[in-house]
């Protein structure tokens, strides 16, 4: 979709911080995601934008090199 963004954020909480890597959402939504870990008590949510190869790049980290070969 034409509004897809795609983001690499990091969240900080109690002096620990844990990366995730968000896509193929409307800016809109991740706005209220991020509202929504400020309201569960991180301290920080960094955003850093991403290209979509960058996401599916990421993705693919989590699966066997098997699983792999399927995309």
């Amino acid at each position: 979709m034409k509004l897809d963004c795609f983001y690499k954020i990091k969240v900080t909480q109690n002096n620990r911080t844990e990366t995730y890597h968000w896509g193929y959402f409307p800016y809109s939504m991740v706005l209220q995601d991020v509202k929504a870990l400020y309201k569960q008590g991180a301290d920080a949510v960094e955003l850093e934008m991403i290209t979509e190869r960058q996401f599916n790049k990421q993705l693919l980290k989590n699966y066997t090199s098997d699983e792999q070969r399927l995309f």
